[in-house]
């Protein structure tokens, strides 16, 4: 190839890297806030079916995505920005979706070079913040900046910032299209869920009183009543003792024949694979509700009776069928109509 031709490619190459369509995610939290942006990310998609995508992500998300992101830059908040800053510039991005309030992440989504960018903005709630969250997007979505009565869901939220950047409506609510979004990864313990009644382990299953003991024993009622034929206990690595304490006080028999066993300390590609197999999942708010609605698995979502209502209409599962309910603090002989009343949810999220 003779010179003339060479800078001629490299004219075409630089021509067609101006053309094409880069999006940019950044979501610097964790998993379930993470998934919150999913159906805002297949919203892109729609209106731009060509276009690369990108994400600015943290330590603890940067495993959720499919190769769907072909980039993921990882920020860690104890690291430099300027690395960071340096990499997403050269992948050339045209619209950047800033899902976060962080000062930082606005600055990662100024310094991407995009020419759009879509931020929130709290409008004469917080006027010195809002003048300058202006300044640093393209388009201003504007976002409350406390508690309302009656919020919006999570999702909704977070798409406003995709139709802002151009994607069309209704929010898209597929799980087959949301799940392309995840790094699903299939394992034999994935496959020993298979149809098992779910319950993610979490220290909010001890508020208000609950111990292992009432615990362990809702967890039998409940897989009673439900229909399922098996359970399995899912926890990370972190909350692994409390699993082990909870599965030592299920009945011995329960136990031993493996009707209700425990996996633990899984990545995140192989726990989404436990989740997209299992009956149905028994979660306490958190990011497995959002990851396993995803994929379309009926979900039970425990939250607080405090603020109950709110909170179940801001952040209950996206796409597969669900059911909320409020979680009661703890008294004598809680744990047998609790049990019952989770396990009867369960028999009607998984008929839905």
């Amino acid at each position: 190839m003779t010179p003339r031709m060479s800078m001629r490619c490299r004219r075409h190459c630089a021509l067609v890297n101006r053309e094409r369509e880069a999006i940019l995610l950044v979501r610097l939290d964790g998993i379930g806030d993470a998934a919150l942006c999913v159906p805002a990310l297949e919203g892109m998609r729609r209106a731009f079916p060509d276009a690369v995508f990108g994400a600015v992500c943290s330590p603890n998300n940067a495993k959720l995505f499919s190769d769907q992101i072909e980039n993921i830059h990882v920020y860690d908040a104890s690291g430099a920005l300027e690395g960071v800053c340096d990499d997403v510039q050269a992948q050339h991005y045209t619209r950047a979706l800033i899902a976060t309030e962080e000062v930082v992440g606005y600055e990662l989504g100024r310094c991407s070079g995009a020419p759009r960018r879509a931020g929130f903005w709290h409008g004469l709630q917080k006027p010195f913040k809002s003048m300058w969250q202006r300044a640093q997007v393209s388009d201003a979505v504007y976002r409350p900046a406390a508690w309302t009565k009656r919020p919006e869901h999570e999702v909704a939220t977070m798409y406003r910032l995709a139709v802002a950047l151009g994607a069309p409506q209704p929010v898209p609510d597929t799980p087959h299209d949301l799940t392309a979004w995840l790094r699903v990864e299939d394992s034999p313990a994935a496959r020993e869920a298979t149809n098992a009644l779910a319950f993610q382990v979490t220290p909010k299953l001890l508020a208000g009183g609950w111990g292992p003991t009432s615990l362990a024993r809702l967890v039998a009622l409940a897989l009673d009543r439900s229909g399922c034929s098996h359970a399995v206990l899912i926890a990370s690595r972190n909350e692994e003792s409390l699993a082990c304490s909870l599965l030592e006080h299920v009945p011995g028999a329960l136990r031993d024949n493996g009707t209700i066993r425990m996996v633990s300390a899984l990545s995140v590609p192989h726990w989404l694979g436990v989740l997209a197999r299992v009956s149905a999942l028994v979660t306490p708010d958190t990011g497995a509700a959002h990851v396993a609605g995803m994929q379309g698995v009926a979900v039970v979502d425990l939250f607080d009776e405090d603020g109950f209502e709110r909170l179940s209409q801001q952040w209950h599962p996206w796409a597969g069928a669900w059911r909320c309910l409020p979680k009661p603090a703890w008294r004598t002989g809680q744990e047998t109509s609790f049990g019952a009343q989770i396990g009867d949810a369960v028999r009607t999220v998984r008929k839905a």
